[in-house]
């Protein structure tokens, strides 16, 4: 999208707001798709000021509440343009529709080889902690996968070792990228991927359906934590005491070749090892590594 075809899409969601104004008294706002007019639900509304945000509920469904006149908000969802939106509450009332821009993706050519023996990608030696969702919105914990055996094949299954701890029923996103240089890059998921655990310990969740295959490299596949509205801000509080919401992911020792990465909405990707600079890199692929694995064909 050129910078004119951004002003404009920004001029017309300005323009939608205002004009969409009512006499009630919430600011409730419902995101849906300008091709179809479908639901756009779990959502990423950031708020730029503060770098926090939360995601849009199953439906597509926020509300806007803030004690400044003036905020600006990206709206960001997989398959969709960002959309900023300066949001003038005094001018803005009741219940409005925001309508996000599909987005064309072009990956990257890829070879493909399928066999027909499923293969798996190899278990960690032990489990080594716990991964809670850290840095706030948008938090994402993924595991690089270099093994040969996954390269141009199509992806069937992904694993997550769900711990005991938090709230093994709160949904979460499954996204998958490509490498470069030994670091995530162009994102592989074309959709918004959302499972809710069944028991703790691993989980299997069916891709099949969406035809995705391991590039040349490998791949990067991570879990995305959900933040509602409703619990947004308190994730460090209710982490102290023992009242985490979300899903408690495992870590483990997976041997040489395997590396933890994490990020959030507002950052990039980071090697987890960064966190612990006095261990030497050998060690930390001993206990940082998402317990996380895959399943191709």
């Amino acid at each position: 999208m050129n910078i004119s075809t951004q002003r404009t899409y920004l001029m017309y969601v300005v323009l939608l707001l205002l004009r969409l104004s009512t006499h009630a008294q919430n600011r409730s706002i419902q995101l849906l798709s300008r091709a179809d007019s479908a639901v756009v639900p779990f959502a990423s509304i950031l708020f730029e000021h503060k770098k926090i945000g939360f995601h849009s509920n199953e439906l597509g469904q926020f509300t806007l509440k803030s004690k400044q006149s003036i905020d600006t908000i990206t709206i960001r969802s997989i398959g969709f343009q960002d959309t900023l939106m300066i949001v003038n509450y005094s001018e803005v009332k009741g219940e409005i529709k925001v309508f996000l821009k599909p987005k064309a993706f072009l990956l990257a050519e890829v070879k493909v080889f399928s066999d027909n023996k499923p293969y798996t990608s190899m278990k960690p030696i032990k489990k080594t902690g716990h991964s809670f969702q850290q840095g706030g919105m948008g938090s994402q914990s993924g595991l690089l996968l270099t093994d040969q055996r996954l390269f141009f094949r199509q992806i069937q299954k992904a694993h997550f070792y769900i711990s005991n701890l938090g709230n093994r029923h709160f949904p979460f996103r499954i996204r998958i990228y490509s490498l470069q240089q030994g670091k995530p890059a162009q994102e592989i998921t074309q959709e918004s991927i959302i499972v809710h655990a069944k028991h703790r310990g691993w989980n299997e969740f069916d891709l099949s359906q969406y035809a995705y295959f391991v590039p040349d490299g490998g791949c990067l596949v991570a879990m995305e934590w959900l933040n509602f509205e409703n619990h947004f801000d308190d994730v460090n509080q209710r982490f102290y005491h023992e009242k985490y919401e979300g899903q408690v992911l495992g870590l483990a020792d997976y041997g040489k070749g395997y590396l933890g990465f994490s990020k959030t909405e507002f950052s990039s990707w980071n090697f987890n090892g960064d966190y612990l600079p006095h261990f030497q890199k050998t060690k930390m692929n001993m206990f940082l590594n998402p317990m996380i694995r895959l399943t191709v064909k």
